[in-house]
């Protein structure tokens, strides 16, 4: 069984989860705004085209956008991996504002259980795109968490730090296109994901810049370089997505659960393991800066026996973005030290 029916009806309050109903949901944002939905596993990152989901490409694996303020999610027929759908809210008008329209409010339903339950964030002001709230899938069960996190870098700048390529439209005076454009609304960007392999967002290539930096440290210290690995970044993002989607800035989740705990949920059997976190830096060599300058963190980073790593980065919350370092020593690995 995945989701449960002690639903209650009751209204979402920020940060707030709930158990939703088995059976197709419809969501719906009614007003002046346009609906968008991310499929994503634990890593927050699509895996291709197919897992976006907006006015150009309605529907996918157990999702369809009914109209531009509306889509049935249907958790079993998701995508194989799909762990969670983030629903997104856009103005309708893309010159818009969203402290400039009414403020949205978000109902979940089924035919069977009607309203299962409603959420309105809190009013926002500059903010051009509103992360709304998203499904997540823990333990068997489906629940919804309440977001209400805006985002001033509009529908392509949070398509991006999922992990979607995006392309402004532009005009080309001397080379016209030899064949009609996709059709989209009024300055809208064009959306595509990323090749496997290649840095997908500027988050992408930041991890990739706060491992280096942080190895440049072992480095001068002479120890050995870590290596980057996929249960500890996917451990690292989930918390970072948690701390600003949730606006808090914690080692302990507001689930209880603490690093050793997400490292072994990810799947990583480990023989040591910490983590360091930063909140409100804006570049990689300033995070790693000053985790260089606390003496818990920079004890962290230079641990002669750790041998791999995992970065996670997420804009949201107060401070703005929140970063996560994990580091790991696999289960049965020689320590190169003794003991």
């Amino acid at each position: 069984m995945w989701g449960s029916n002690d639903i209650g009806g009751a209204d979402l309050t920020p940060g707030a989860n709930r158990a939703l109903p088995t059976g197709t949901l419809t969501m719906a944002v009614p007003g002046p705004f346009d609906l968008s939905l991310l499929i994503t596993g634990d890593s927050g990152r699509v895996s291709g085209d197919a897992d976006f989901v907006f006015f150009n490409q309605t529907t996918a694996p157990g999702v369809t956008l009914r109209d531009a303020t509306a889509a049935a999610v249907d958790p079993p027929r998701l995508r194989a991996g799909a762990t969670r759908v983030t629903l997104v809210v856009s103005p309708a008008d893309p010159s818009a504002r969203l402290g400039a329209l009414p403020t949205p409010t978000l109902t979940v339903a089924t035919s069977a259980t009607g309203v299962a339950t409603r959420f309105t964030p809190h009013p926002v002001t500059r903010e051009t795109v509103l992360l709304l709230a998203e499904l997540y899938h823990r333990n068997g069960i489906w629940k919804i968490r309440a977001i209400g996190q805006g985002y001033a870098d509009g529908l392509a700048g949070i398509a991006r730090d999922f992990g979607v390529d995006v392309t402004e439209d532009t005009e080309s005076p001397t080379a016209p296109p030899t064949s009609p454009p996709p059709s989209t609304s009024p300055g809208s960007p064009h959306f595509s994901a990323f090749a496997p392999g290649v840095p997908s967002s500027p988050l992408a290539q930041w991890r990739t810049e706060v491992i280096a930096l942080t190895n440049a440290e072992r480095t001068r210290a002479g120890l050995g370089t870590l290596t980057e690995e996929a249960r500890l970044t996917t451990a690292a993002q989930s918390h970072s997505d948690d701390m600003a989607g949730r606006n808090y800035f914690d080692h302990t989740g507001l689930d209880g659960r603490h690093p050793a705990d997400r490292v072994t949920a990810a799947g990583y059997t480990y023989r040591r393991c910490a983590e360091n976190i930063a909140a409100g830096q804006q570049t990689p060599a300033e995070v790693v800066d000053g985790w260089m300058n606390s003496p818990g963190h920079r004890a962290n980073i230079l641990t002669p026996d750790l041998t791999q790593i995992g970065i996670g980065i997420a804009h949201g919350g107060t401070y703005g973005i929140y970063w996560t370092q994990v580091f790991g020593t696999p289960m049965g690995s020689a320590n190169p030290f003794g003991g």
